[in-house]
C-alpha cells in the first residue's frame, strides 16, 4: 500500500468487551498509541452480540486511501468472519480464518458509505469493530499496554501487506514503482503482499483488475528479481492474471503490477490446499503391471519430479512403481491427448540424480516412450508433461521382453518380407539380433525387408516416429558386409535392377522399439533422354517454360520431403569456360518451385550416383527462388522441380554469370 498510513494491532485479537458498552482497557491503550502515531480512528467503535450462524451489518463511512478494519469476538466466540462490501454490494475484502477475530486491509479509491458484514461462524457472544486510517509509515514496532504494533504494511518490499486465504482489494495507484516481473514490461506502480507458507501447498492466486494486470511471485528476497518463482500476464484476458503453483515452505512475496504504465483497482484472491511431500507420494505409488494400459489423470497433482528431457518436465506428474524380477528389455509408453507427455524412470523415487531413462517423443502423436535394457529391481516411472503446471488424462503402458528377444515377422534374412506401402510401420522391441551394418546395429534387435527393383531406380529411405534411434542398411546380399550398398540414418542411392535387402537395426544394443520407414523407389530410366534434349541457358537471358505435362524424372534434396514424391520437372544445361559465381533465379507464380544444380545430368549407380551440388526451395513473397554458387569450369545441369506432385505450371528461369 502506498500513500496512506495504516497500523494494525497484533494484540487487538485479545481485546474483549467487559460489560454493557465497556471496552477492555487494553483496546483503549492500543487506540491511544495509534492516535499518538498520527493514525486516526474512522467512526466510532461499534459493538453488539450474535448467536452462532447469525450476522450483523455495520455501516461505515470510509475515506479514500488504505484502511484497516478489525472485528474482535468476545468470550464464547470461536470463529468470527467479516466481509467489506461497497454500496453496490460488491465484496472488496474478506477474512476466511477460523479465529475469534477478523482482520481486513484494503485501499479505496473514493470516500463512500461501506458495509462491514460481521458473522459468528462458530460459537456465540459479543463483538467489537473499529477502523483506522491516515498517518505515515511506522519505522519499527511500538508497544502500548503490552501490545506490540508491527510496522505499517504499505505494499512495498520494506513493508509488504500480509496475505491470508480469501479476497482482498487494493489499488496500485498508491503503490511504488520499484519492481517488475519477467512476463511483462512495467513502468507502473505495484503493491507487494507477503505470504508465509508453513508446509508444502498448492497456492492459487487470481487477480481481477480494472487495468492490464501483471502478477508475479518471488521467494525469500523480495527485492531480488532472480528470486522470481512465477509470473503471469493476461490469463485468461488482459485484466486478469492467474498463478497456480505448488510451493515449498518459505516466505513468498506476491506482486500485483501493471503492464506498461497501467494502474488501477483490483481484487486479489488467494486459496491454499495441502499437497503431499514427494516422499509420501513415493510411498503411495501404485504398481504398474506389464501388459495392460493404465488410464489416469494428473489433474490436481503437483510437479514433484523434474526430468532431463521434455524441457525439464514442468507439468504435474504421477508416480508408478515398476518391479523387474530379472534383467529385461523394457518399453514404457505414455500417451495423452491433453498434455505433451514426458515419461521418465528413476531407481530411487525421491532422488532426481537416479534417473535412468527419459523420453518425450514416440512412434505416434501424443506418445512419449522409453525403451532399453534394465537390470532387475524396483523403479519409479513418472507420467509427466512438458508444459509447466499442465495436467490432464493419460494412458501408461509397460511391456517387457527377454534379453534375446522373442522373434517377430521379418526377423532375419530368411524371414524377410517384401516392402509394401511407402510408409512401413515396424517394431524391433521383441526382435532378435540377426544382422548389422557398417554404421551400427551390432548386438541390437533388427528386422529385414526385401526390395525388388525392376528398372534402374533411385531408392530413398528414412526413419520417422521412432521410440529409439535406428539405422537403415541396404544390401545386395542380405547381411553380407561386402555386398552392403549403403548404411545410415537415411539412404539415397541409385540401384540397378535386381533384388535387395533393407534392414532396420537398433543404433546401439539397447535401442529398440517402434519406427516408421518412409521409402520410395523412383524410376530414373527417363533421365538420359531428358538430358539429351536439355536447352542451353545463356548468360543474362530469361527463359519462359512450364513443368505442366512433364514427368517426375528427377528428385531434389530440397523439394520433396524425405521419401515423398516431387512434382514434374524440367532440365537445362549451361557451360562455364572459367571458374565463376553463377546466379539462377526461378519465378513460379502458381506453385512452390525447387531449383537444383547438378554436376552430371543423369543419376549414376552407386554411392556417387546422385550428383546434386546445391538445391534451393525457399521462395520469397514474389515466388522467386534464387540459387547462387561459385563453380569451377565445366558443364552443369539445372533441374526446375515442383516440391510436391501437385506443384506444376509455368515459370521463368534467369541465368547470370557474376563478376
Amino acid at each position: 500500500m502506498g500513500g496512506v498510513g495504516l497500523a494494525l494491532l497484533v494484540a487487538c485479537s485479545s481485546a474483549r468487551t467487559t460489560g454493557a458498552g465497556a471496552i477492555e482497557p487494553r483496546f483503549v491503550a492500543v487506540h491511544n498509541a495509534l492516535a499518538a502515531m498520527g493514525l486516526m480512528q474512522v467512526g466510532p467503535i461499534q459493538q453488539g452480540t450474535l448467536a452462532e450462524g447469525r450476522e450483523a451489518r455495520v455501516a461505515l463511512d470510509l475515506p479514500a486511501g488504505c484502511v484497516a478494519l478489525a472485528a474482535v469476538g468476545g468470550d464464547g466466540v470461536r470463529d468470527l468472519d467479516a466481509t467489506l462490501v461497497d454500496a453496490r454490494g460488491v465484496a472488496l475484502a474478506h477474512d476466511t480464518t477460523t479465529e475469534p477475530q477478523a482482520v481486513l486491509r484494503t485501499c479505496l479509491d473514493t470516500p463512500d458509505a461501506y458495509t462491514l458484514v460481521v458473522k459468528v461462524a462458530s460459537g456465540a457472544g459479543s463483538w467489537v469493530v473499529a477502523a483506522w486510517a491516515g498517518g505515515g509509515a511506522i519505522a519499527g514496532p511500538v508497544v502500548a499496554g503490552g501490545a506490540s504494533i508491527k510496522p505499517e504494511p504499505n505494499g512495498t518490499c520494506e513493508a509488504p501487506i500480509p496475505l491470508s486465504p480469501g479476497s482482498v482489494s487494493g489499488s496500485t495507484t498508491r503503490g511504488e514503482h520499484e519492481n517488475t516481473g519477467s512476463c511483462g514490461p512495467s513502468d507502473s506502480r505495484e503493491l507487494v503482499y507477503e505470504l508465509d507458507v508453513t508446509e508444502r501447498q498448492r497456492v492459487t492466486l487470481d487477480v481481477e483488475a480494472r487495468f492490464d494486470s501483471v502478477l508475479y511471485v518471488r521467494k525469500d528476497d523480495c527485492a531480488d528479481p532472480n528470486g522470481e518463482v512465477d509470473c503471469n500476464d493476461d490469463a485468461p484476458d488482459r485484466t486478469r492474471s492467474h498463478l497456480d503453483r505448488v510451493l515449498d515452505p518459505g516466505k513468498y512475496f506476491i506482486f500485483v503490477d501493471g503492464y506498461g504504465h497501467e494502474t488501477g483497482t483490483f481484487t486479489l484472491t488467494l486459496s491454499q490446499t495441502a499437497v503431499l511431500a514427494l516422499a509420501d507420494v513415493c510411498r503411495g505409488a501404485p504398481v504398474l503391471g506389464a501388459g495392460g494400459r493404465q488410464s489416469a489423470s494428473t489433474a490436481g497433482m503437483a510437479n514433484d519430479a523434474d526430468a532431463t528431457c521434455g524441457g525439464g518436465a514442468g507439468g504435474a506428474d504421477a508416480a508408478w512403481r515398476v518391479e523387474l524380477a530379472s534383467k529385461s528389455r523394457v518399453r514404457l509408453v505414455e500417451h495423452s491427448d491433453e498434455v505433451a507427455p514426458v515419461v521418465h524412470l528413476r531407481r530411487a523415487c525421491a532422488d532426481e540424480q537416479s534417473e535412468v531413462a527419459c523420453g518425450d517423443s514416440g512412434a505416434g502423436a501424443g506418445d512419449a516412450a522409453v525403451t532399453g535394457v534394465f537390470e532387475a529391481g524396483s523403479y519409479t516411472v513418472f507420467a509427466d508433461a512438458r508444459e509447466r503446471d499442465s495436467a490432464g488424462r493419460y494412458g501408461l503402458l509397460l511391456e517387457t521382453a527377454p534379453l534375446a528377444g522373442l522373434g517377430v515377422p521379418s526377423d532375419g534374412c530368411g524371414d524377410a518380407t517384401p516392402l509394401g506401402a511407402e510408409n512401413v510401420a515396424g517394431d524391433t522391441f521383441a526382435a532378435r539380433d540377426d544382422v548389422a551394418g557398417s554404421c551400427g546395429g551390432a548386438g541390437a534387435p533388427d528386422v529385414v525387408y526385401r526390395l525388388d527393383v525392376a528398372r534402374r531406380s533411385r531408392f530413398i529411405a528414412s526413419l520417422d516416429g521412432e521410440e529409439a534411434p535406428h539405422v537403415v542398411v541396404l544390401w545386395r546380399r542380405c547381411a553380407d558386409r561386402g555386398a552392403e550398398v549403403a548404411c545410415g540414418r537415411s539412404v539415397d542411392e541409385v540401384v540397378a535392377p535386381g533384388s535387395y535387402f533393407v534392414g532396420v537395426d537398433g543404433a546401439s544394443p539397447d535401442s529398440m522399439g517402434r519406427f516408421t520407414l518412409a521409402w520410395a523407389l523412383r524410376d530414373v530410366t527417363a533421365q538420359p533422354s531428358a538430358c539429351q534434349g536439355a536447352p542451353t541457358l545463356i548468360d543474362g537471358k530469361i527463359v519462359s517454360a512450364s513443368t505442366a505435362g512433364y514427368a517426375d524424372r528427377f528428385s531434389t534434396s530440397c523439394g520433396a520431403t524425405e521419401a515423398t514424391a516431387s512434382g514434374p520437372d524440367r532440365v537445362f544445361r549451361f557451360e562455364l569456360g572459367r571458374r565463376a559465381t553463377v546466379r539462377l533465379v526461378a519465378v513460379a507464380p502458381t506453385f512452390d518451385v525447387a531449383v537444383a544444380v547438378r554436376r552430371a545430368c543423369a543419376d549414376g549407380v552407386g554411392r556417387t550416383g546422385v550428383s546434386e551440388i546445391v538445391c534451393e526451395s525457399d521462395g520469397d513473397a514474389a515466388h522467386r527462388t534464387t540459387v547462387k554458387r561459385t563453380l569451377e569450369a565445366g558443364t552443369y545441369w539445372v533441374v526446375v522441380d515442383g516440391q510436391s506432385p501437385t506443384d506444376q505450371g509455368p515459370f521463368t528461369l534467369e541465368y547470370r554469370i557474376l563478376e
